[in-house]
């Protein structure tokens, strides 16, 4: 089977995904503040910016952005290696290494954006996307502030 490839592009959003081994809902209550305080220390260390998110019970999806491509790659790295270390002392809290593609046109990054919001409705969550905490859709598409955690502002592309 072929191996996945991430690519990193300097100055360009990314969508990533990353899963909890054997899709174990694993990702509630301080797991989720847990994976909040990484993205909150890797985005200040890395400059990487949080575009949008949604975290659901067995992955997350974000979009991240980086002056410096391979800085996505360095957050990643970090946040999955110390929330794995947290929630599971061993090792094998995440499945692998995380999805990582590049955006290339303010169309994708709707598409992308659109996807990751509507994931809790997809999977019967919710009725509708505004209803899940765990995601940026009430601050990117209502301008709410209340956000679980807060994404910086979309102005990269």
């Amino acid at each position: 089977m072929p191996r996945w490839h991430n690519h990193y592009l300097d100055n360009h959003a990314h969508f990533c995904t990353a899963t909890v081994a054997r899709w174990r809902p694993l990702l509630q209550g301080e797991a989720i503040q847990g994976l909040y305080r990484e993205w909150t220390a890797a985005r200040e260390l890395l400059g990487v910016k949080v575009l949008a998110y949604v975290v659901m019970p067995d992955h997350f999806h974000a979009i991240l952005w980086a002056e410096v491509g391979q800085n996505v790659r360095r957050f990643l790295q970090r946040v999955l290696a110390l929330t794995s270390h947290a929630l599971e002392p061993g090792g094998g809290f995440w499945k692998e290494r995380p999805r990582v593609l590049p955006i290339h046109s303010p169309r994708v990054l709707g598409i992308k954006l659109d996807y990751l919001h509507g994931n809790p409705v997809r999977e019967g969550l919710v009725g509708n996307a505004e209803e899940w905490e765990h995601s940026s859709y009430r601050q990117i598409a209502l301008g709410h502030r209340d956000a679980r955690f807060p994404c910086d502002e979309c102005e990269v592309m």
